[in-house]
């Protein structure tokens, strides 16, 4: 035997264009023999004689499977091994156990609509901009590059803004020639081209922007007056600098980010974990590592691990530009119906949904728009896979200003419908257990709290080898962005289902609209909405920048959709009780997978959609048979209900000694399980543990205290 040597390396977009083209050149000359590719060699890129293929998950269509598969064997005469591993989630699974489907299956011509009245009115006010800048510079030399420039008074400057209406008013013949040279004529019918309502509709948006933009330059402003009245210098310092990185956004980003241009496609909201400081430069120098903000609060918050370039990258915090700051926001949850309230300085106590008061101070968000910094020396992978997670939540901030609403009447109940286009919503990562990062004010340092719970760590400067003693606070990440939602007021005869069920059918919703109308899964998302008391709403949406129509395409086909995600429900073979990757589970939905339930979704969805059956209040984890105490605060008895008999007694002699309410069936950041907990305040009710759990508890910074000291540290 002729033992021949492994030589592999990484394929992917990661890497700079002219190192990319290095190692493809070396592997089909046979000095590589092994690569390890994203789908960056999907498509245009012939490697020559190769012999083998593995895929190690189940492509999304038989199209996509031809294009990898088909990489190897393609020279005469040669033979192919191509292996798939299937992975536990429904897709895969599918697939794997009907090969045929995927291997020789239809594969669909591509087909580009090219009447998305959203996105191709983007396209419409583009033209119409383009042109206005031209005549500008042509008329006055001046180009406008940040926000402040275009839309506000600066420097003694009128906003360039004020002469769009001019200029748009009649519209040129050259913008209405483009407009309908490139516009498909019934997309041209619905925007009214030959009136020029559309330009009227274009400066009307300006406009709102206009104020949008001036009135949160005016409340830095206002903050930093207030704050340097009371004192307060290095806070005014920062609203300052906040203020100045509200004026100085980059213009063609901040009018994308608001619905004025293109988006689709174009990545005006990615940031990057920067790898070329420190002993790693030089490897650091030869990678592009960016994302989507929307995905980088979690994949490059601090402590996160990427494997790049042969190395292993750890993020350690967020990037500082001097003479500008982070917008921050000050915000609470509520815990009993997930409610999402905020502000600047100030944030509501009280939740404007249920009505229940906050038992902790607000937390505090951060918009790392500036992006991330990798430590600065590298390390070699290991065989353990690179730590990361997915801590977080996505919240409705505003529903559409302009939607559209109409009722579906269903078997079972009605469907109240609304959708439309800028919708607004926050991202949050909110760290490991939930219990957000320690960042530095002077560097950007960042480390999560659950490594050091009581007070931040000692750290280095980010950027310079030398100690770095700036004060750190406690923050959250966070992403705010505007995008198409489709919000889903179900009315089902004869149920009052929970918040557990509720997530486990918008879940459902969610992975049938991908599946049935082919939407790629991480396009669109979901959140739950408060819609009254004990009641909730389910909104989708584009997971795309700006909207690109998929939420669109679901309410157009929601029948379809909602008897898919019964299908999916219905079938799945994990207990009802709960759920599996197969069925409502996903790496992004990991917080909530302790609360999704099948049985409960296809409960829900059966009465709606045929208006069959009773609900099963087991699976809807609502037990009927359960005699709450009338001593116990309305805001408990979800958990009450959910707690076993034990917990139930410690619950109701937590409650008449005032406690404020506990979290159930919590985990520690090692894994312990705790019955009992106040997660924010690092304290445990000593019950049902083990000696050696309560020493890893303590260790990690945690109280584990008896139900009679509890008030001495809880309430003081």
């Amino acid at each position: 035997m002729n033992a021949v040597p492994m030589k592999a390396k990484e394929h992917t977009a990661q890497w700079v264009n002219t190192e990319a083209a290095r190692i493809q050149r070396e592997f089909v000359r046979g000095e590589l023999n092994a690569l390890s590719c994203s789908t960056t060699f999907e498509l245009g890129v012939d490697v020559g004689e190769l012999q083998a293929v593995m895929l190690r998950n189940m492509p999304p269509s038989t199209a996509n499977y031809v294009q990898r598969a088909g990489r190897a064997g393609r020279r005469t005469g040669a033979a192919a091994l191509v292996v798939t591993y299937a992975m536990r989630r429904s897709h895969d699974l599918t697939r794997f156990n009907e090969p045929e489907v995927m291997i020789a299956g239809h594969v669909r011509a591509p087909y580009v609509p090219m009447t998305n009245v959203r996105i191709d009115r983007r396209h419409a006010q583009s033209i119409a901009m383009a042109a206005f800048f031209r005549w500008q510079f042509d008329l006055t030399g001046r180009i406008d590059r940040k926000a402040g420039e275009f839309f506000l008074h600066q420097d003694g400057n009128e906003p360039s803004v004020d002469l769009v209406r001019s200029f748009l008013t009649p519209v040129p013949e050259s913008v209405s020639e483009s407009l309908a040279r490139v516009l498909p004529p019934e997309v041209a019918a619905d925007l009214d081209l030959a009136s020029g309502s559309w330009a009227t509709t274009l400066i009307e948006l300006l406009e709102t922007v206009r104020d949008e933009l001036r009135s949160e330059v005016d409340t830095m402003a206002e903050l930093e007056q207030s704050a340097s009245s009371n004192g307060k210098h290095d806070l005014a310092s920062r609203y300052q600098r906040v203020g100045n990185t509200l004026r100085k956004r980059d213009l063609l980003g901040f009018l994308a980010n608001r619905n004025i241009l293109p988006k689709y496609g174009f990545p005006v909201d990615s940031v990057e974990l920067r790898t070329n400081f420190g002993i790693g430069k030089s490897n650091g120098a030869l990678l592009e590592l960016s994302r989507d903000l929307s995905q980088a609060i979690y994949e490059y918050a601090p402590d996160a691990e990427i494997v790049a370039g042969g190395s292993l990258w750890v993020s350690r915090g967020i990037y500082k530009v001097p003479g500008r700051d982070l917008q921050e926001y000050q915000y609470h949850v509520c815990k009993r119906c997930g409610g999402f309230r905020h502000g600047i300085e100030t944030v509501d106590e009280k939740c404007q949904y249920c009505g229940e008061v906050a038992q902790s101070v607000p937390r505090k968000i951060t918009i790392p728009e500036f992006g991330f910094v990798a430590a600065p020396e590298p390390k070699k992978p290991g065989s353990r896979p690179p730590r990361r997670s997915w801590n977080g939540a996505v919240h409705i901030l505003a529903q559409p200003p302009e939607a559209r609403t109409h009722t579906l009447r269903m078997n079972g109940g009605s469907i109240a419908l609304s959708v439309g286009p800028r919708g607004r919503l926050v991202a949050l990562a909110d760290g490991p257990s939930a219990m957000g990062f320690w960042i530095c004010d002077w560097c950007g340092h960042g480390s999560p709290r659950v490594s050091s719970p009581q007070k931040p760590p000692k750290h280095n400067h980010l950027l310079k080898n030398r100690s770095c003693t700036g004060p750190q606070r406690l923050l959250d990440l966070g992403h705010v962005y505007e995008t198409d939602l489709l919000s889903i007021d179900a009315d089902v005869s004869g149920v009052r289902a929970t918040h557990g069920a509720w997530l486990s059918v918008m879940y459902a919703l969610v992975e049938a609209a991908s599946d049935s109308l082919e939407i790629a899964r991480d396009d669109i998302g979901g959140s739950l909405s408060p819609a009254g008391e004990d009641r909730w709403s389910i909104t989708l949406f584009d997971a795309v920048p700006g909207g690109a129509g998929h939420v669109l395409q679901v309410e157009e086909n929601l029948d379809k959709v909602l008897r898919a995600a019964l299908e999916r429900v219905s079938e799945c073979e994990c207990g009802r009780e709960t759920s599996c990757y197969g069925c409502l589970r996903s790496y992004q939905n990991q917080r909530d997978h302790d609360h999704l339930s099948r049985g409960a979704a296809e409960e829900v969805l059966l009465r709606l959609i045929a208006g069959e059956g009773t609900l099963d209040l087991s699976a809807a984890a609502d037990p009927a048979d359960v005699e709450i105490p009338d001593s116990l605060p309305r805001d408990w008895v979800e958990l009450y209900e959910a707690a076993f008999e034990s917990e139930r007694e410690l619950l109701t002699a937590l409650a008449e000694i005032g406690l404020p309410r506990p979290e159930v069936g919590f985990e520690s950041a090692s894994g312990v399980p705790i019955t009992l907990a106040w997660p924010e305040r690092l304290v445990a009710v000593d019950h049902g543990f083990e000696d050696g759990e309560r020493v890893e508890l303590q260790a990690e910074g945690g109280k584990v205290l008896p139900s009679d000291k509890l008030s001495k540290a809880l309430v003081g």
